[in-house]
């Protein structure tokens, strides 16, 4: 037992949240105490807690809400509790339940959040891949959608105690390797000592089905207790109504022993998560405008629906139902009969859009106090990771790989077709006919087909690429690893120190298949394997250490915190990193290491009084770069020339409460130094990746300062609570990133110079010129300016109303700062009826949740690049029902 938990039971109080489900039930014994329970309750949990008292049998009225919001915490600091949760509209990903913390903006590309590489986290100057994510002490390693693991596929929402959100910077003992920015803390609900059951349903628009039950088993023997949850997700993506859906299953299951000596327990958890998504469509920003101008693509129309036969020679990827203005683009759904099998239009559709994630988790932890003052918390964990991703390739595609293998190694056998030859070894096209070897017409043949003599008897030609191909892609891996910590307190001293250590494999292989019939929509032919072009294994090893130690002064009114840890990382890769490799059929070995063994924290923390504090904040953190820049940097990779990502964070704050007040107010700067950024090599270059290479660089850094403020008030109307944050920040690169070289200064018939808008040229003094976008002090991507959340709760008897909304500024979705995309306001509302005590529906719970309450048309950022980013507009009003019930 904690020692926090263990003072607060000393005084009536229990602290156990997950048993309270987020609430202390007190009865009026308790009412002389109010003073002190607002101590215990700061520090049984940093976030919201509501106080509950006890009075007739058929009711619970709130009486008070006491938010700490990051108490004693030298950063900035915002935590979601149960209500807050419970409010969230039903369905949504627990990585968009964040959305509403100060200083954190999550765009997604369907309600849910569902789709994980559609998912635009960021927090401050930092998206989700340079954040540390963890769960109940266990790292998620990274956010990546392929690499590692998005938190949504781990926990329900259901099974969330609490989120803990720091939008600074993590502590020293966060576990993350590309942790830049802040860290988010997710912590399971603990298993209950009475036995019982919770049930969750929800049904709504875009044919959204919700389903979690949740089995308690009560205390089995004496001190263990544990539970099992099954849940099912269900909708259907936009522009896939009545043709497919996204799905999720999950199971999860949790024991805790409370050890005889009362002094830890042991919990063990384990989760399975097995999901479906389909990809999703957007817009060009410059074809959103001729949307809007009434003239896609030159068409002449704005938001009709596009289809192949109504607007020929658009381009596969080009056709949508646009109509309602964008609100159903999707992923490719038409098959034109006027068309072969494969070709034009043909040659995409949805059912190649898909992608699937199998995770099973296994987890310990061990909280154990040796004494009074020394304990040890140590959290072991492995995880299995099986994925595969669908996607269509052309014939040509196929033809292209298999000719140049060819031309490499004419004796290589891991090919299906052959190339067609005759009996003398001519190289032939489909007809027959003589031909240039390995040029595009000569012809690839099933390998049952015999070279032809001339004669009538002669095999008749089957072709080894019928048409369309598949690509049924498999990666995945493990990982395992362990963090522990140690804490050692003294009357002025509390010491902190660990470390993490995680080994992790991940291999990806794309196998290229013949489709039944040639055609998009046929059935993957296992027996008819054209190429594996591409195999990447990737092993990875990182090891962090962390001390902290905590000095308290001025009579314990102050805080003073400093820490320092240290991380080493090694990774190798080895396979087909690139079509060239597979063409000179040579794996090819990369590997790097990055190290730094002091990244300081400093930390102060002071009380100004019983109910404020004032805390500063400065620490320096690396990220160590990702996956891609091994795996895809090509020829041109160099271990010696990429360098870590740096950022030096900055907060200052201070937060208290004013009567039935609570708030926050930080200020921030933060530092971003040597940003890695890609460049694609161009397709047809010999150094092209399976799915593109690219070019790595350090190009300079990116300034952010900003100003939060979030509060909670419990206004002098009863049952009545507002809850809000504004957040401003000024994200803006620092320096112009150089592009290319040219030998001269392109200019038009009568001599002016052509310099592109965003672009200028500089001279080098070995002649040329260097080409360079004119990006400094412009804004990042998709980061808004200013950021507003309120929400009204208003309780009432047996009711309980929430009506929210949010505003989003106007951001850009490129570099350029050309291309903007205007702010937007949303609401959301919903009401909640529990059964009262005493009467048939008592435990039962139905709530109605409306999210874009007043139907408005706005669009999102996409993605965002350099010159042309991306758009897609939100789906509209989205009705949900849920019933709750408990016994």
């Amino acid at each position: 037992m904690s020692k926090l938990n263990a003072a607060s039971q000393s005084n009536g109080i229990q602290c156990d949240r997950s048993r309270m489900h987020g609430k202390l039930e007190l009865n009026s014994s308790h009412l002389s105490s109010l003073p002190f329970i607002k101590l215990a309750v700061a520090s049984c949990l940093i976030g919201s807690t509501t106080l509950l008292i006890a009075q007739d049998d058929d009711m619970m009225e709130i009486v008070e809400s006491f938010e700490a919001i990051g108490q004693g915490e030298s950063r900035a600091t915002n935590s979601l509790d149960l209500e807050s949760i419970d409010i969230s509209f039903p369905g949504i990903q627990p990585e968009k339940m964040i959305d509403k913390v100060p200083g954190v903006n999550v765009v997604t590309r369907d309600p849910f959040g569902f789709y994980e590489f559609g998912n635009d986290i960021r927090i401050r100057a930092f998206d989700i891949d340079n954040l540390g994510v963890s769960l109940d002490g266990v790292p998620v390693g990274n956010s990546d959608a392929r690499y590692g693991t998005p938190i949504g596929r781990i926990i329900s929402g259901p099974n969330i105690a609490n989120i803990k959100v720091s939008q600074g910077a993590g502590d020293v003992t966060t576990p993350a390797y590309q942790a830049l920015g802040g860290s988010i803390q997710y912590t399971s609900i603990d298993p209950t000592d009475e036995q019982g059951v919770y049930l969750e349903a929800s049904y709504g628009d875009f044919d959204h089905i919700s389903l979690f039950g949740r089995f308690n088993t009560g205390e089995i023997l004496p001190g263990l207790t544990s539970y099992f949850s099954a849940y099912h997700f269900e909708f259907s993506p936009r522009g896939l109504v009545g043709l497919a859906k996204g799905e999720n299953k999950r199971y999860e299951f949790k024991s805790k022993y409370e050890l005889p000596s009362g002094k830890g327990d042991l919990t063990f958890s384990f989760v399975f998560n097995d999901r479906d998504d389909y990809d999703t469509a957007g817009l060009d920003w410059q074809e959103w405008q001729d949307l809007e101008a009434g003239n896609y693509r030159g068409t002449g129309e704005g938001y009709i629906e596009f289809t192949p036969w109504d607007f020929p020679d658009l381009g596969s990827f080009n056709y949508a139902d646009m109509s309602d203005e964008g609100r159903n683009i999707g992923p490719p759904t038409y098959i034109d009969p006027s068309e072969e099998a494969g070709e034009g239009v043909n040659a995409q559709y949805y059912n190649l859009w898909r992608n699937g994630r199998m995770d099973t988790l296994y987890s310990v932890n061990l909280d154990y106090e040796f004494s009074d003052n020394f304990s040890v918390n140590v959290t072991p964990y492995y995880q299995d990771k099986e994925n595969y991703g669908l996607f269509g390739r052309q014939t040509s595609y196929a033809e292209g790989q298999i000719r140049a293998a060819y031309k490499a190694d004419p004796d290589r056998t891991d090919i299906w077709g052959i190339l067609y030859y005759d009996v003398n070894g001519n190289p032939l096209n489909e007809a027959g006919e003589p031909v240039e070897e390995y040029s595009s017409d000569h012809a690839i043949s099933a390998p049952t087909v015999a070279p032809p003599s001339g004669s009538e008897d002669d095999d008749p030609f089957v072709a080894g690429v019928p048409g369309r191909t598949g690509r049924d892609e498999n990666f995945g891996g493990h990982r395992w690893g362990i963090t522990a910590s140690f804490e050692y307190e003294t009357e002025k001293h509390k010491i902190l120190f660990g470390g993490w250590h995680e080994v992790d494999h991940h291999g990806t292989e794309r196998p290229n298949y013949n489709l039944e019939g040639g055609s998009i929509t046929g059935a993957f032919l296992y027996d008819q394997f054209n190429f594996l072009n591409y195999t990447r294994y990737i092993d990875q090893t990182v090891t962090q250490m962390w001390v902290q130690d905590t000095f308290k002064a001025v009579d314990g009114k102050l805080d003073i915190i400093f820490g320092i840890k240290a991380i080493q990382m090694d990774r190798d890769a080895h396979g087909f990193l690139a079509f060239s490799d597979w063409i000179a059929n040579e794996e090819v070995e990369r590997s790097v290491s990055y190290d730094d063994y002091f990244l300081p924290q400093l930390g102060i923390v002071y009380k100004v009084s019983d109910s404020s504090e004032l805390f500063l904040n400065y620490s320096e953190n690396m990220a160590t770069p990702d996956n891609g820049t091994i795996t895809t940097a090509g020829d041109g990779f160099d271990a010696d020339i990429l360098k870590p990502e740096y950022s030096d964070n900055i907060d200052i704050g201070f937060r208290g409460t004013i009567g039935d007040f609570s708030y926050t107010a930080q200020a921030y700067m933060i530092e971003y130094t040597d940003r890695i950024l890609s460049s694609a090599v161009p397709v047809d270059s010999a150094d092209a990746g399976a799915a593109g290479n690219s070019v790595f660089q350090n190009v300079g850094g990116v300034d952010s300062i900003g100003a939060e403020l979030s509060g909670v008030w419990n206004t002098p109307i009863e049952g009545l609570k507002l809850v809000g944050s504004v957040a401003f920040q000024e994200t803006t690169f620092q320096q112009d990133l150089r592009v290319g070289t040219i030998t001269a200064i392109p200019t038009d018939e009568e001599g002016n110079e052509i310099i592109p808008e965003g672009f200028r040229y500089e001279e080098l003094s070995g002649g040329g010129f260097a080409v360079f976008e004119d990006i400094e002090g412009n804004d990042l991507g998709n980061t808004p300016f200013t950021t507003i959340n309120l929400d009204a709760i208003y309780t009432k008897g047996q009711f309980r109303f929430n009506l929210g909304g949010k505003y989003f500024d106007d951001v850009y979705v490129n570099t350029l700062n050309t291309q903007p995309v205007d702010s937007y306001s949303v609401f959301e509302a919903g009401v909640t009826y529990s059964g009262k005590a005493g009467t048939s529906l008592e435990g039962w719970t139905a709530s109605l949740s409306v999210y874009n309450l007043f139907d408005q048309y706005f669009w999102l950022a996409r993605s965002y690049n350099d010159d042309n980013g991306q758009v897609l507009a939100d789906r509209g009003r989205q009705f949900t029902l849920t019933l709750k019930t408990e016994f």
